[in-house]
């Protein structure tokens, strides 16, 4: 009985180490891969209401795009929840954000695994010190992709592949390209804003197709000091393998 029970154990264990690595890679996909929107369980009935006069296409793009070119830069703390398509929560995570403008990314996961990607303008670097491995991908044929570095691209004809809508504080970004795997990108704002060049991003959010959720709520958002340029930069650990996907 008791061997049994230990091997059970053994079991589970194995099969939450599992789990665990599937949806660490699902972490990191949404950010490679954006595939990001507002949860449905999210749009309580105020917002079902307010969806009624949703102001959409140009004008809403135009909207989004002028509260972004506001922000050259920013960093901030976030907490991060991933969800499966029936609301329940598979994993929970925090970290760091730091975003310079023309396509400079540094998101950084401390919790429950450290990870890394940065963007230095060319490759998207992402590290996984844990399996000792990373990544490298093409930002010119990755941006045209992921939605999520419209926050760090003021390009007309990278905007012109995107409708927008707004609900209040809320824009729903959506991909013109029907068969795309990414869903919706959701940008939220602060309410107040004290002057025009003071945007503040609160939280956003994106689904990939199979429901699959990341929600990222923003704290500590500075966007007055300028991100170390050192944190745009990456340099191969030694003894990391390189799996170059560019």
């Amino acid at each position: 009985m008791q061997n049994t029970f230990k091997t059970s154990n053994m079991i589970n264990s194995s099969s939450f180490q599992s789990v665990k690595k599937s949806v660490k890679q699902l972490a990191l996909a949404s950010l490679i891969l954006p595939v990001l929107i507002f949860s449905p369980f999210e749009v309580y009935a105020g917002d079902r209401a307010a969806a009624k006069s949703e102001v959409q296409t140009d004008s809403a793009k135009q909207r989004l795009m002028s509260k972004l070119s506001q922000l050259a830069f920013f960093s901030a703390d976030y907490s991060q929840k991933i969800l499966n398509e029936q609301g329940e929560v598979l994993l929970e995570g925090t970290g760091s954000l730091a975003i310079h403008k023309p396509n400079l990314i540094n998101w950084k996961t401390i919790t429950p695994d450290e990870t890394l990607l940065i963007s230095d303008g060319n490759t998207l670097w992402s590290y996984d010190p844990f399996i000792e491995q990373v990544s490298a991908y093409s930002l010119a044929k990755s941006i045209h992709n992921t939605p999520i570095l419209l926050l760090t691209s003021d390009e007309p004809s990278l905007w012109q592949q995107y409708q927008v809508k707004q609900e209040q504080q809320r824009f729903i970004v959506t991909p013109i390209d029907t068969n795309s795997q990414i869903k919706q990108l959701t940008l939220s704002f602060s309410a107040i804003e004290t002057s025009s060049d003071d945007v503040q991003l609160r939280a956003f959010s994106f689904q990939d197709a199979t429901g699959q959720v990341s929600q990222i709520s923003l704290s500590n958002f500075n966007s007055k000091v300028k991100p170390d340029a050192a944190l745009f930069t990456f340099t191969l650990p030694d003894g990391v393998r390189l799996e170059d996907k560019r």
